[in-house]
């Protein structure tokens, strides 16, 4: 008999989060524990820049369409020389186009039965920078820690031509066209 309940009330835990997967969940982006990164290379050196997000928030449906909004401040990245923050000020008109903002969307994301679990996602979206809208595509791995907390890491590539942005230059070399963007994200449900 105590072997049976045991057996039942095991059961029954294991099922807790298949049973939640039945609602949406809403995450909230816990700030403080996140950083986005840019990296911009030039023959001389390359430049990296870190800022807290200002805002983010992901919302995983019970069909598995898991939707992601993330923003920045531009003033908020720091490269760890203040004239170069200046000039990247200057370059991406931060007074006419404050923010950086990404929402994207990726299908067939289900929360695990267990946990730590790991699951690879490739988020398809828009990435507002310049006063430019550009469709990107941004893999990342989703790491659910627990049924409450979830963190994001990933690396994408984006064109500064294709954002309207004139490279910057240094000793008349152009730093390249390419910049690299690295969001560390980390998402816990709205209300824990």
């Amino acid at each position: 008999m105590i072997v049976r309940r045991l057996a039942l009330l095991t059961t029954l835990l294991l099922s807790v989060p298949a049973l939640a997967q039945g609602g949406a969940k809403t995450y909230a982006l816990k700030k403080d524990a996140s950083t986005l990164t840019y990296k911009l290379h030039h023959p001389a050196h390359e430049v990296v820049g870190t800022a807290k997000p200002s805002d983010g928030k992901a919302l995983l449906k019970a069909d598995g369409t898991l939707q992601v909004a993330v923003r920045a401040n531009i003033k908020d990245f720091d490269s760890g020389n203040a004239n170069r923050d200046q000039h990247m000020w200057e370059v991406t008109e931060v007074a006419k186009h404050p923010i950086v903002d990404f929402k994207g969307v990726a299908t067939g994301v289900k929360l695990p039965a267990t946990f730590p679990s790991k699951v690879q996602v490739t988020l398809k979206g828009q990435l507002l920078f310049h006063g430019e809208k550009q469709s990107v595509e941004v893999p990342v791995t989703v790491l659910f820690k627990s049924a409450t907390e979830v963190t994001t890491e990933g690396s994408f590539t984006v064109s500064l031509e294709q954002f309207k942005l004139e490279r910057p230059s240094l000793l008349m070399v152009k730093v390249d066209d390419k910049l690299v963007l690295e969001p560390k994200l980390v998402f816990v449900v709205e209300g824990t």
